[in-house]
Parts: C-alpha cells; sequence; structure tokens
C-alpha cells in the first residue's frame, strides 16, 4: 500500500480517538443512539469476494471501472479490520453504523503523483489510487475559472475530464448510492464536485445530454472526518427524544444597510425573509424577522441559541491573518453610536466559536461565505468551522459571490422545498436541480456556489 495512504489512516486514528473521549463525556450513552453496532471480528468489506485475498488490489474493471470512465485509476484496496495496522477498526466501524444505507462518505487525500480515495459505505471500505496526469492542477484552476465565466463549451471539458479522475475510481461505490458526503483536502478543497458531469447510462455520449453530479445525488461537504462524526452524533443525539418546544423554527436576520455609506444596500434582503416568515407561518410554525436596526449583533447573540434555523442575509468581511477583522455585519457596524454595548457590528470568528448555537441548520447568505475564514491560535477556521463548533448541525453557504435577486430566488425555493418535508440536503439538491433544467440559470454559476456542511 502507498506509504501516503498509510500516514493517512494513522492520522486518522491519532484524531478520531480524541475526539470520542470527548463525545463520550457529552453524550451519556453513544450505544443507545448508534443502533446495531456489530462485532470489531466483523469483516469491514461485506462484499468482498472469497476469492478476493486481504488487501488485494481489485482490478477497475472488476470492481471500480465500466461506468463509462476511462482507467485513470492504480487500482481499489479493499480492506478488513485485520488487514490494516494503521486504521482503528472500531472506528471505521463505527463511521460505517453511522452512514445510512444510501450514503457513502468519499474523502480525497492528494500527493505529489497520485489521488488517494477513500470510500465508505455501510457495506464496504475500500481506497482507490488515482494517477495525477501532468496539467491536473491546471484543469482545476481552468474548470473554477470558466465555470465562473458561464460558458458551459468552456469548462465542460474540464468537468469531464476531473470527473474521470475523481469520480471514476469510485464508480462502482457511488452506484445505488443517492447522498454523498465529500471530503476533499488540499488542492481539492473547494471544488465544487456537483458540477462535475457524470456518465448517464454508462456514457457521457454525445446523444443525450450530460448530467452533473447533482442530478443524480444529494451532496454534502465536510473539512474532516471529525467534524463530520461530531455533527452526526450531535444530531443523533438531537432526535433522540429531547424536547425542542422551547426552541423557535425560524430567526432571520437582514440589517439592509440603506444607511450605511460604505456598506453595499441589500435591497433583496428583506423581500427574502418576508417570504420565507411566511411559509413558515403557513405551515404554523414560529418566525421571527429581524431587519434594519432589530438586526443587531445583540439581538443574534442573545436569541441564537434558542433558535432550529437561523438565517442571515448580510455581508461578511475578510481580514486575512486577522481573525479578530474577519466576520458578519450587522446593523450597527460603522455607527458612530452603538449605545450600550460593547457589540460593533462586526461578530468575528472568535466570537463565533465561544458562543452556543445548538441549531439544526445556519445559512449564511453572503458572499463567499464558505471560503472566509482566519487562524485562531495554530489552527484555520472557516465561518462554517466556527458555527459547528458552536453548535450548529449543519451550515449552508457560498463558495463564491451572489447576485443580491438570486439570493433571494434560490433560498425561498430552499426553504419551500424543506418545509414540504425534505431534508435540507434532498432541499438543497432539489433547488439545483429545477435550475438546471430552466435554460437561464442551468449553467453551474448560478446554483453551484451553495454548498452545505455538516451532517
Amino acid at each position: 500500500m502507498d506509504p501516503r495512504i498509510i500516514t493517512c489512516l494513522v492520522l486518522l486514528t491519532l484524531v478520531i480517538p480524541r475526539f470520542l473521549s470527548t463525545a463520550r463525556a457529552q453524550i451519556h450513552d453513544i450505544n443507545s443512539l448508534i443502533s446495531g453496532i456489530a462485532s470489531p471480528q466483523r469483516n469491514i468489506n461485506r462484499e468482498q469476494s472469497a476469492t478476493e485475498g486481504p488487501g488485494d488490489v481489485i482490478s477497475l474493471t472488476e470492481k471500480c471501472g465500466g461506468v463509462g470512465f476511462s482507467d485513470s485509476a492504480v487500482g481499489c484496496t479493499a480492506f478488513s479490520s485485520y488487514e490494516t495496522n494503521g486504521l482503528n477498526s472500531a472506528m471505521l466501524l463505527m463511521i460505517q453504523d453511522l452512514l445510512g444505507p444510501k450514503e457513502v462518505l468519499l474523502e480525497y487525500f492528494p500527493s505529489d503523483t497520485m489521488i488517494s480515495i477513500s470510500a465508505t459505505t455501510r457495506e464496504s471500505a475500500v481506497i482507490c489510487t488515482s494517477r495525477i496526469y501532468p496539467g491536473l492542477w491546471e484543469t482545476v484552476s481552468l474548470f473554477l475559472r470558466r465555470l465562473r465565466l458561464a460558458d458551459f463549451g468552456d469548462f465542460s471539458k474540464q468537468s469531464e475530464d476531473l470527473s474521470d479522475v475523481l469520480l471514476g475510481p469510485v464508480s462502482m461505490v457511488l452506484k445505488g448510492k443517492s447522498r454523498v458526503v465529500i471530503i476533499a483536502h488540499d488542492a481539492l478543497d473547494g471544488l465544487p464536485f456537483e458540477a462535475l458531469m457524470y456518465p448517464v447510462n454508462g456514457s457521457l455520449s454525445a446523444y443525450c445530454r450530460p448530467r452533473y453530479l447533482i442530478e443524480g445525488r444529494e451532496i454534502v461537504y465536510n473539512n474532516s472526518v471529525t467534524q463530520w462524526l461530531t455533527s452526526r452524533l450531535r444530531n443523533r443525539l438531537r432526535n433522540s427524544g429531547a424536547s425542542l418546544d422551547h426552541q423557535l423554527a425560524f430567526v432571520g436576520f437582514s440589517p439592509g444597510f440603506r444607511f450605511h455609506e460604505c456598506v453595499q444596500v441589500l435591497d433583496q434582503a428583506d423581500h427574502e425573509l418576508s417570504a420565507i416568515g411566511k411559509m413558515f407561518r403557513e405551515k404554523g410554525k414560529f418566525p421571527v424577522i429581524l431587519k434594519n436596526e432589530n438586526s443587531n449583533e445583540n439581538n443574534f447573540k442573545s436569541i441564537a441559541r434558542f433558535t432550529r434555523i437561523l438565517h442571515l442575509a448580510t455581508h461578511t468581511v475578510n481580514s486575512e491573518g486577522c481573525p479578530g477583522m474577519t466576520g458578519l455585519l450587522f446593523h450597527e457596524f460603522g455607527s458612530r453610536t452603538i449605545g450600550n454595548t460593547t457589540d460593533d457590528g462586526l461578530l468575528a470568528l472568535q466570537e463565533i466559536c465561544e458562543l452556543q448555537i445548538p441549531a439544526d441548520l445556519i445559512v449564511l447568505n453572503a458572499c463567499a461565505s464558505a471560503n472566509i475564514g482566519g487562524r485562531i491560535g495554530m489552527n484555520w477556521f472557516s465561518f462554517a468551522d466556527c458555527f459547528m463548533k458552536a453548535g450548529a448541525g449543519n451550515v449552508l453557504c457560498t463558495r463564491w459571490n451572489v447576485t443580491d435577486r438570486l439570493a433571494e430566488r434560490f433560498m425561498v425555493e430552499f426553504y419551500r422545498l424543506y418545509l414540504s418535508g425534505m431534508s435540507f440536503s434532498k432541499a438543497l439538491q432539489q433547488v439545483k436541480i429545477r435550475m438546471i433544467t430552466e435554460q437561464s440559470l442551468s449553467l453551474p454559476v448560478n446554483w453551484a456556489a451553495y454548498v452545505l456542511l455538516g451532517d
């Protein structure tokens, strides 16, 4: 096995147990939340053929290929609890039992010469390797740049090439799965996997419209296995019978910034929250909408921990290297008279991490909110990291700038689908599919910016 793969597995082994020791102190009985964890002697790769020896490299044409992709991968290795000394089998078994029957967790580890892909489902755990061809990272950069230029003919070739490298090796693992959790490291972090072309009926034929990955699968992102485990366990605890009657269904913040000389006005934000609030009321749920001067930092800190869904339609400030000046803007930002409070209207990264916000979902409907972050101590934190550290189960944010009017339309439709009974990831997928089928909004620049991080 590639030494880099072993190194990654060892790192996971060192990190996850440390997390779980803390989790045990917070959750009185994990076993009551996670039903049916089998004996550690269970073979992790339940689908492994009896004729395959431990750790055998499986031909792509036998297990991981033959679905319209070229042979870009080196191979896939199936492993069990006896075969990988660096992997804590009990932790892997827990990950598998926390995954749903239609879920797959993909973790990408790029190196100098290849990309290692860890693919885990309830039935199997494999590591696939894909060669890095000359110019791959230039392809990634070109794909991102052309995608935002809104020209399908420009980015489609790069999308297919990247799909061949990133999805081809795990195509058989993806088969039959409707939900994908993606953890992409280093140069692949921030790549919009949902905009990658995926084969239809075994091929990317010229006779049918190429399909994006999002059209067939819900996609959730995360920054690490530890963070995913934390989110999944926390949500299991929330759904284990605890009363949520004291929590508000929805709280929306819209500073508007109509009276700020140096901050761009968000004209559509008020309409966005009014429309969303009306939908919640029609469903018999109680929303709180805070606009203009009521959308201030003090109110946010006071009410955030009592909210199921927290929605912020605002601006972000990104000051690289200074987390104290990187944050989310509220109404009093830039005001000369802040009043009887120390809040300055800038909710900084450090402040978010110190709050208690056990919300099911936090929506950061602001430009590039997924990309902004800073160093706190020795670690780098994004907005999503900080909100999840504060207790949030999921964070919906954006990879690049979005227009005010498009942001309103996207979010109103998202909540409409969610209130119809869909999960967060399903509602997000369906919004994107509906935009894909509408000619004027079909390009990824209009819908791929929104990503869900969390459970």
